[in-house]
């Protein structure tokens, strides 16, 4: 985000792991938002920090959200190849930002949309930048969640979300906290693998954000899950039977997951692929 931006109101966010939605009253605190408010421009070191922690490549979208005079979407463009889109509810600064992007012969690469953030539809962005106040980065969150896809990188400058833990955090000059939007993981899943041997393997999961813990249920007993990492789509955890570690990694795409699982004793381990599907959706 170009500017620093935010309102002084109540903070409300998303219980983490389960459907989320705006709320009626954060709906209403948007209007707020036509009202002018206080900025600082982020300096271009600020700037390039944001796009290189969140490893803008051409093949993205960056959403800024508050874009000000449109330097990260341009820098975006500019200096990464990438696309970008600048939400921005102040018309002169969107008038200023698209002569700006002319000017770097951006035009066809960036585009500025006059609205305010909560009204803006983010779902196809890949990389969503913001430097806002604690306050509106907490009403964000629910949004955020319901329209990002899984495995989007927000690069928040300064301020973060009040319970979900960045993924990555660095501190050059100022600081940058990487989120990755996690798949919905928590629930039961019916498991297909080299070790269920005619058994039945359910693996249940609890969630909060990237956080996951829980097992497999198997007929006499439950096999817990150690070092369970979920990065947006990408899940990997493993399980221990009969003193034989299988490592599982694979991909969640909505109530499916597919992968691989290594196994084996010494450094050349078996390899054959799993999959898992949905046996229940998480309760709201």
């Amino acid at each position: 985000m170009a500017f620093l931006r935010g309102l002084a109101c109540a903070s409300v966010w998303a219980m983490a792991g389960v459907a989320v939605v705006v709320d009626a009253a954060v709906a209403a605190d948007a209007a707020v938002l036509d009202v002018p408010t206080p900025y600082i421009p982020s300096t271009r070191g600020n700037v390039d920090e944001m796009l290189r922690l969140a490893g803008v490549t051409p093949r993205d979208i960056v959403y800024d959200l508050g874009s000000g005079d449109g330097r990260i979407v341009i820098a975006a463009a500019r200096d990464y190849g990438a696309r970008g889109v600048g939400i921005e509810f102040d018309a002169a600064l969107v008038k200023e930002s698209s002569e700006q992007a002319r000017k770097a012969g951006l035009s066809e690469r960036v585009e500025f949309r006059h609205s305010d953030v909560f009204a803006a539809n983010l779902s196809d962005a890949t990389v969503v930048t913001m430097y806002l106040l604690t306050s509106l980065v907490r009403k964000l969150e629910p949004k955020l969640l319901a329209e990002l896809k899984p495995g989007t990188r927000i690069v928040a400058h300064d301020y973060g979300f009040a319970e979900w833990e960045p993924d990555h955090k660095v501190q050059i000059s100022k600081n940058y906290m990487l989120y990755i939007v996690p798949s919905r993981v928590a629930g039961a899943w019916r498991v297909e693998t080299p070790m269920t041997q005619g058994r039945e393997f359910v693996l249940d999961l609890q969630q909060k954000y990237q956080v996951v813990r829980g097992g497999v249920r198997v007929a006499g007993g439950f096999l817990p899950a150690f070092e369970a990492r979920l990065s947006g789509e990408r899940l990997r955890f493993v399980l221990v039977e009969n003193d034989v570690s299988y490592r599982f990694e694979g991909e969640v795409r909505g109530d499916v997951m597919e992968g691989v699982v290594r196994y084996g004793i010494g450094p050349n381990l078996n390899e054959q692929k799993w999959r898992a599907q949905r046996m229940d959706v998480p309760r709201l």
